[in-house]
C-alpha cells in the first residue's frame, strides 16, 4: 500500500532535495531514501548509520559480498524492490563468483530465515573458515535486509524502470549510503 505521506510529508530540505535529484536524474529519490527522509529523527538517521557501518563500514565481506547478501536476503524475503537493485549494486561492485565462506553463510542465513538453525549449522559456518566475527557481520547485513524488506512489501514500494534501477545502483555505490545532513532534519 503506497502512504501519500511517503510521497508528500517531508520538510522543506526533503523537499528541495527531491526536486533536485529528478532534475538531474530523470528519476524520483527511491523509496528508501523518501521513508528515511520522513519524521528522519525517529527511523532515518539512526537506520541510515546503521546500514552505513553494515554495507560499507570494515568488514570481512568485500562490498560486493555484502551487496549479494543482501540481494539473497531479499529474495529470501520475497522483496522483488530490494532483490533488484541489490543485484545490481552487487555487480557494479565487482561480485563474481561466490568463495566457500560466502557460501557458507548464505546457507546459514537461508536457515536463519526460515528460523531452521541449529548448532550444527554454526559449526558448519565455523568449518567453512568463517571467522566469528564475519558471522556476527554477515547476521547485520540480513538484518538490514529483513528490515528493509518488511517496509518494502508492506509500503508497496517500487520502480519506475530498469534504468531508475540501475541509477539507485549507481547512487548507492557513489554515496555509500550517504544522504545530505540537511535532508535527515
Amino acid at each position: 500500500m503506497r502512504l501519500d505521506v511517503l510521497e508528500h510529508g517531508h520538510g522543506r530540505f526533503a523537499r528541495w532535495f527531491q526536486r533536485i535529484v529528478v532534475a538531474l536524474m530523470g528519476h524520483e529519490v527511491d523509496d528508501v531514501v523518501k521513508t528515511s527522509m520522513h519524521r528522519p529523527e525517529f527511523f532515518g538517521r539512526h537506520f541510515l548509520a546503521y546500514v552505513r557501518e553494515v554495507l560499507r563500514g570494515p568488514s570481512f565481506w568485500t562490498v560486493a559480498e555484502r551487496e549479494h547478501l543482501g540481494a539473497v536476503s531479499s529474495e529470501l524475503n520475497e522483496c522483488p524492490f530490494c532483490v533488484r537493485v541489490h543485484t545490481e549494486t552487487a555487480r557494479l561492485a565487482g561480485h563474481r563468483d561466490v568463495r566457500p565462506e560466502l557460501a557458507a553463510v548464505l546457507t546459514f542465513v537461508t536457515l536463519l530465515n526460515r528460523g531452521e538453525v541449529t548448532p550444527a549449522d554454526v559449526a558448519a559456518v565455523r568449518a567453512a573458515g568463517v571467522p566469528e566475527a564475519a558471522l556476527v557481520e554477515a547476521l547485520h547485513v540480513n538484518a538490514v535486509f529483513n528490515i528493509v524488506n518488511r517496509l518494502g512489501n508492506a509500503f508497496g514500494w517500487s520502480w519506475d524502470s530498469d534504468e531508475h534501477v540501475r541509477a539507485a545502483a549507481r547512487v548507492i555505490q557513489r554515496t555509500r549510503y550517504r544522504l545530505p545532513g540537511l535532508v535527515l532534519r
